[in-house]
């Protein structure tokens, strides 16, 4: 049993407090900070701490920390088990209780996740410089690491990254002090709009967070999920998902560098991209992060969200309906109708008796056919496609494209099929399978995503050259929007960096 433990701060990760112990115990070795707290060396995880129940029977007994609040209010837990079932959730509770790593990052779905945190804890410079001032001393706070969140909600700065490297099992314990951080602000160059819908997904960061949201079902969040598209149009009335006008929607509403920001591109030429994978009934693993982006999409708050009660969903109709009607009585009325109407053909029938023939079509169909007149006369067939013609024109518009694309003013915009159809503007026709020549061009030409990465870096080495502006990786990385976080990004600039002090040189 140890004799304090320091106060935990509101937000403050536990990994934050344990640091703190260490530092104010003079504690050098690691191993010997976690046998005095967890009774064993263990591979800790930064945002999810384990074995917590041989940390609070170690505590001080006059300590009233609980494993509960430290779950809740010092992990990352409620933040990765929102959208999961009460079960799931309750799993990963008892097993970072009892110390059962590999549960945890199963159940949570961290390691197969296409949305991963930063390789750093980050800080907000202002929340660290008010610490120091207020207590002499700054913590790491939880919200600050999670996924997505670029700025500090409290002064509407931009997070850092701080020099303490974060590696799932084997972090250093480190305070946030001057040798790890500093209060100096960022550069911001993004634009409002990407500020405006950063600050709107934090607030639902917050809720998630801070809120005492009762867990949801998979499929009734699917479920919620649909019933929201029906209203706005992007789903039948049965449920069935308008899917590629979804895409367009949401590619409309967000912006491409905002989703590259938030690891979430929509690849629309992939059939299985993870926004139509998304709306499916299925046990994929979804990352709060992008629930948090659709519903943001959908206009719906967090909490709205989860104070729905009832969904509907997909709708299947099995039901046999009973005619109201007896059959005798309306085939005698539509034979009568074709009788006064002998010049008549189907179509003409249809609208004359309009609420006859949709009772007879839906009940009778078959008798329907046999006594019913075909048109005589065939709408003329239209003229066959000359797909070789258009083949070439669409070619040569496809070229006409990309020129533009690449003299497009200010930041780079990539060389895909989809900016190549809206330059045009034309829909997916414009990879009918019969256009070769079109869809081998598009393919030749279409930029990988470093070529285009490494295209947006050279675009601003040049601006900033022509500026006058001190030309470093830093500052490179705030001209064209890339997050901070990614260390293929940051060799991306080096190597550009380099060639292009070579050539000078």
């Amino acid at each position: 049993m140890i004799n304090f433990f320091p106060i935990l701060y509101k937000d403050e990760l536990l990994f934050s407090a344990i640091s703190r112990y260490k530092q104010m115990c003079g504690i050098i070795s690691n191993q010997a900070l976690e046998r005095e707290l967890f009774n064993k060396i263990r591979q800790k995880l930064v945002f999810f701490p384990i074995h917590l129940d041989a940390l609070i029977s170690n505590l001080p007994p006059n300590s009233k920390i609980t494993v509960e609040e430290i779950i809740k209010f010092h992990s990352m837990a409620p933040f990765y088990t929102s959208f999961l079932s009460s079960e799931k959730t309750k799993e990963i509770y008892s097993a970072m209780t009892k110390g059962n790593k590999s549960n945890v990052e199963r159940i949570a779905g961290i390691g197969g996740s296409r949305v991963k945190s930063g390789d750093r804890l980050r800080y907000c410079p202002l929340c660290f410089k008010y610490d120091l001032n207020e207590n002499g001393i700054s913590y790491w706070r939880r919200l600050h690491q999670i996924p997505g969140v670029l700025y500090c909600p409290k002064h509407k700065v931009l997070l850092k990254d701080s020099k303490v490297i974060i590696t799932d099992y084997w972090s250093e314990y480190y305070c946030a002090d001057e040798d790890t951080c500093n209060s100096k602000l960022k550069d911001d160059n993004f634009p409002a709009r990407i500020r405006e819908l950063n600050m709107r997904y934090i607030e639902n960061v917050c809720d998630l967070l801070y809120g005492n949201t009762k867990r949801k079902e998979l499929s009734f969040i699917i479920s919620f999920y649909i019933d929201k598209l029906r209203e706005r149009g992007l789903a039948s009335q049965g449920g069935t998902i308008y899917m590629e006008k979804l895409v367009e929607n949401f590619l409309h509403f967000y912006p491409l560098d905002y989703l590259e920001l938030m690891q979430s591109e929509v690849n629309t030429e992939q059939e299985a991209n993870w926004l139509r994978i998304f709306v499916r009934y299925n046990n994929k693993n979804r990352s709060p992060l992008r629930h948090l982006l659709f519903l943001q999409f959908l206009e719906i708050d967090v909490v709205e969200f989860f104070n729905t009660k009832k969904v509907i969903g997909k709708q299947t109709t099995d039901k046999k309906r009973t005619p109201l009607y007896k059959i005798e009585e309306k085939r005698n009325e539509w034979l009568k109708l074709i009788n006064d109407n002998p010049h008549a053909n189907r179509s003409e029938l249809k609208r004359i008796g309009k609420g006859l023939h949709t009772w007879i079509y839906k009940y009778d169909r078959e008798w329907y056919n046999q006594v019913t007149p075909r048109s005589k006369t065939r709408k003329k067939r239209a003229d066959v496609i000359d797909w070789e013609k258009r083949d070439e024109e669409c070619l040569e518009l496809a070229k006409n494209a990309v020129g533009e694309l690449y003299q497009t003013e200010g930041k780079p915009k990539r060389i895909s099929p989809l900016n190549i159809r809206k330059i045009i503007g034309v829909k997916r026709w414009f990879n009918h399978q019969k256009l070769v020549k079109t869809r081998q061009f598009i393919k030749e030409i279409t930029e990988d995503i470093d070529s285009y990465r490494i295209r947006k870096i050279e675009w601003a080495i040049k601006e900033m050259k022509k500026d006058g502006e001190l030309l470093t990786a830093y500052k490179i990385q705030r001209k064209v929007g890339f997050d901070g976080g990614d260390t293929h990004i940051k060799e991306l600039i080096m190597k550009v960096l380099s060639k292009y002090e070579r050539f000078e040189n």
